[in-house]
């Protein structure tokens, strides 16, 4: 998924939560409904799979769809990593890691693709879960994702989704501002990947048969304007 759950809850304001009982203020006028008080996890990725397919229908004529994650950071492992759970790993800066985050785990002799399950200090991350054995100075640990502003873009319209379905289920107007604030700001993000001024990192570009389009310059979109109805800022 371009985000996760965790993205998604970032950007959903503070009453409303995913996979909690309760969820926002009951409004004097406006029934409530028990089983339209929560956003399950189950909901909340069938929302991000719903922006996957809006983000992919808009890139898909300039890159590769669906996009991949690509590594963004390595550094060497300094202590020996051992198999188990709740895994210490050593580096030398842990400020570029997050949790949540997926990791790659790459020896001489074997890898693997892991989470973070937490930051300990500056630096000793936790790793959920490590299969394999690793080697300090022999190994690396880097960081795979996908490119910015892809898991923002994502989150900002799950949200919307989100967002408008509870107002159409306690019987309010159509689409929320707030719903709308996200989407035209996700809007915005796309405008500037297809107009060139925001490069996808690591992403393959389509168009070329035997040249990478990247060694060209800033792609330009065809169609003179492509608002289509949204307010430009």
């Amino acid at each position: 998924m371009y985000a996760t759950i965790e993205d998604v809850k970032a950007l959903l304001p503070g009453p409303i939560t995913i996979g909690d009982t309760n969820i926002g203020t009951p409004t004097p006028g406006r029934p409530t409904s028990s089983n339209r008080s929560k956003v399950t996890p189950e909901e909340a990725i069938r929302y991000i799979r719903f922006a996957e397919d809006e983000i992919d229908s808009r890139l898909r004529p300039y890159y590769v769809c669906p996009l991949r994650r690509v590594k963004t950071f390595e550094t060497e492992i300094l202590e020996d990593v051992l198999t188990g759970t709740s895994v210490e790993v050593k580096v030398h800066d842990t400020g570029v890691f997050s949790s949540g985050q997926m990791v790659r785990l790459q020896g001489r002799q074997s890898m693997e693709t892991d989470e973070i399950q937490s930051i300990k200090n500056l630096n000793t991350l936790i790793i959920k879960r490590v299969k394999n054995s690793y080697v300090m100075y022999e190994s690396k640990i880097s960081v795979l994702e996908f490119p910015d502003p892809i898991p923002l873009i994502a989150a900002r319209l799950s949200v919307s989704y989100i967002y408008d379905q509870l107002f159409a289920a306690e019987q309010a107007p159509n689409t929320s501002e707030y719903g709308k604030e996200q989407r035209r700001l996700a809007m915005n993000s796309i405008d500037s990947i297809l107009s060139g001024s925001v490069l996808l990192f690591g992403q393959d570009h389509t168009g070329k048969r035997f040249v990478r389009g990247s060694v060209f310059d800033a792609f330009q979109n065809p169609t003179p304007d492509f608002q289509f109805g949204r307010e430009k800022t």
